[in-house]
């Protein structure tokens, strides 16, 4: 009986491991329904393990774990995204099922009771009925099994998969537990893992660089030796198949007079404000395409165009119109009315003293008496906030925008900021909590609200403009047939050509084009090098030629002839420099001096095994390994090549190994995690690798 046959039959062998139960329960709902998900057909989005599935069920997954999970539908990201965990999901439920049916892994009717209602509920079964009661308790749980057709029709239903999800995952659980509970870690190898986190190398080392070594004094590198490279390393060149394109954007956006038009609805809008006989309220409630229209607002919820100039603002003033990003707002304060809560508009500058020293905490505070003297000699407040300020605000100039008096941000300054008369710099450094502040009331304290009319209008392409456009693309489309044909048409008409390079199946986006779905499936579906097509795209028209494909396998020589000659170029001027230093003895110090100015020596004080970079070097494994195994002072290493940079030659100074901890419980469990992290990922992809998947989901998503 094949595996998805299986997988109907025992719905309780199903296995989600990328996302959580709503998925799960929308995967079930078609295992166990009497609907043939993995039926054949032509429409088919792949196989996995032989086992066809069809595009119209995959679709109907997707669109319900959509829709369990509360995404909105025409949203392309978060709709392929939904696509490739349901895939994977499949993927996994067919590569562990088999497993654990082979192996036997059942679940006892006495642990299924406990975990499922009983006092050691699963994650997935407490995450049900928490859903579903807002609660746990044995006892609710009890009474809603007992009357569960009174929560709805698919209470029972979702009940179900959310069991079989639970006794999956322990199923699971136990398969993994048969490797990770043959796991150990000797003390020796905790005694490693303690000192390589705290032995340390003090040393000197001599750094070469690539660079100072002439292609001159390695000779050319031939095509042979290139062949012979990429021969002998096919793997770290291996591509997936991919598609090249060239294509010609028609944006539809407003034309000027389009603009126009908005600017005289915006103007008709004003008008209609300033007339006294109009129900603002009414009126911006129908006009407005964003927003309430109408509403009371806290100084600290007011928009910006009226935040900014609040203290200045009369009820009957109308701000705008303001055109910004294409979005045209205009607002009315139609009534200033008392606020129970007081607010006011400060910035600071705010210097942590936690968790450092004593004389730490001491420069913070000179630091912090000098930026008050610099403001006070007349630098601005906002540039130094920047410079100096710790804390979130710092990148606003150190503006906290209007606060309530009952704010948690101002909490430290609250009597400074509300009890201040006039505005301007509080002349003087007040600390508390940890932490210094300097503070510039803005807006002293106000105690009111307001009652705003607000009509937001976002401009859009009229039909004409957009139907122009459309027109300009379709003659574009029309008169080209081919690539050299559609190069000369956009040359002779000035439009602008870009490139999409190396589109795999699965892309999203193609250069510039950011939902570019369509064009990727016209690619890898009924397209040929050559082909022209037009799409119409999120906001544009879109032309496009299909000009190359990449063929999936190993690269060839002239793909990655520049790559690989900087390589083999590097490998022989490791190899002259190494040739060099061998001739040369001494200290680092003395070897430098003896090579020449390119050699460079630096300095490390602490090098420590669990390092991986060694200064400005960046990433250099071999060399950190080097370092610490030199046990005498004056010892130096082997020259050791560091990737992309150049050689080095390192010499110990001295060496701090880790004092005796006695009791090392704390890495071998450090290690034990880490090895059972190791294990369950390479099981879970040994099995998945042992299935044979045919994925062709690009051709219809």
């Amino acid at each position: 009986m094949s595996i998805i046959n299986t997988l109907r039959e025992k719905m309780g062998r199903l296995l989600v491991v990328v996302v959580g139960f709503s998925i799960l329960a929308f995967v079930l709902t078609d295992l166990a329904t009497n609907q043939n998900l993995f039926g054949g057909g032509a429409r088919n989005v792949g196989e996995i393990d032989g086992e066809e599935i069809s595009q119209e069920d995959f679709a109907a997954m997707v669109d319900n774990a959509m829709r369990s999970y509360g995404y909105p539908s025409g949203n392309p990201q978060l709709t392929q995204y939904m696509r490739d965990q349901v895939w994977q999901n499949l993927i996994n439920q067919v590569a562990f099922s088999n497993k654990l049916q082979d192996l036997g892994l059942e679940i006892s009717d006495n642990e299924r009771v406990d975990m499922v209602q009983g006092k050691n509920l699963s994650p997935v079964m407490q995450s049900f009925f928490n859903q579903y009661l807002g609660s746990t308790e044995p006892v609710a749980v009890k009474n809603f099994l007992a009357n569960i057709n009174m929560y709805g029709p698919d209470a029972a239903y979702y009940f179900s998969n959310a069991e079989a999800q639970a006794i999956n995952n322990r199923q699971r659980e136990k398969f993994e537990s048969l490797l990770t509970k043959t796991l150990y870690v000797t003390l020796a190898q905790a005694q490693q893992q303690y000192s390589s986190q705290f032995a340390f190398a003090d040393v000197d080392y001599l750094h070469v660089p690539f660079s100072s070594v002439s292609d001159d004094q390695i000779g050319q590198i031939s095509d042979a030796e290139i062949s012979s490279y990429l021969n002998a390393h096919e793997d770290d060149y291996t591509v997936e198949e991919s598609k090249d394109v060239e294509y010609v954007s028609f944006p539809v956006v407003p034309s000027a007079a389009d603009s126009a038009m908005y600017s005289q609805q915006m103007a008709e809008i004003k008008a209609a404000f300033e007339d006294e006989t109009t129900n603002d309220s009414t009126y911006a409630i129908s006009m407005t395409e964003q927003g309430l229209g109408f509403n009371t607002y806290d100084p600290s919820a007011l928009p910006n165009s009226l935040a900014n100039n609040l203290t200045t603002l009369n009820k009957g003033d109308i701000v705008g119109p303001e055109l910004q990003n294409g979005i045209y707002t205009i607002h009315k304060i139609t009534d200033i009315v008392p606020s129970e809560n007081a607010f006011a508009r400060a910035s600071q500058i705010v210097f942590f003293l936690a968790g450092k020293t004593p004389s730490e905490q001491s420069s913070v505070r000179q630091t912090a008496r000098d930026v008050l003297r610099r403001i006070n000699n007349g630098e601005g407040f906002e540039a130094l906030a920047r410079e100096y300020s710790d804390g979130q605000f710092s990148t606003s100039g150190g503006d906290l925008g209007w606060i309530r008096d009952t704010d948690a941000k101002v909490a430290d300054v609250k009597d400074e900021v509300f009890g201040a008369r006039r505005t301007g710099l509080i002349n003087r450094l007040i600390e508390r909590n940890d932490k210094i502040y300097i503070v510039n009331v803005t807006q002293t304290s106000i105690k009111n609200r307001y009652k705003v009319a607000q009509v937001i209008v976002e401009m859009v392409p009229s039909y004409e403009t957009s139907n122009d456009v459309y027109l300009q693309a379709a003659e574009f489309a029309a008169n080209v047939s081919n690539t050299e044909e559609f190069r000369d048409y956009a040359a002779n008409n000035g439009y602008s050509v870009f490139q999409g390079t190396k589109i795999g199946k699965d892309a999203m986006s193609i250069g510039r084009l950011e939902n570019a779905r369509q064009i990727v499936t016209w690619l890898y579906g009924e397209a040929s090098i050559g082909d022209v097509s037009d799409f119409d795209l999120d906001g544009e028209y879109v032309v496009a030629v299909y000009t190359n494909e990449t063929e999936e396998g190993v690269q060839s020589v002239d793909d990655v002839r520049a790559e690989i000659t900087e390589i083999l170029k590097n490998e022989k001027k490791a190899e002259f420099i190494k040739s060099k230093l061998g001739g040369l003895s001494g200290t680092v110090s003395e070897v430098a001096a003896a090579y020449g100015p390119e050699a460079q020596v630096f300095s490390n004080q602490s090098v420590k095994m669990d390092d991986n970079s060694l200064g400005t070097l960046g990433f250099a494994p071999e060399a950190i390994g080097a370092a610490n195994g030199l046990r005498t002072a004056g010892q130096k290493a082997a020259p050791q090549v560091v990737e992309g940079s150049g050689v080095v030659l390192i010499q110990l100074n001295s060496r701090t190994e880790a004092s005796d901890l006695g009791d090392y419980t704390l890495y071998e469990n450090e290690l034990l995690q880490q090895a059972s992290n190791r294990i369950v990922q390479n099981l879970l992809n040994a099995i998945t690798e042992k299935i044979e998947v045919k994925d062709e989901r690009y051709k219809f998503f």
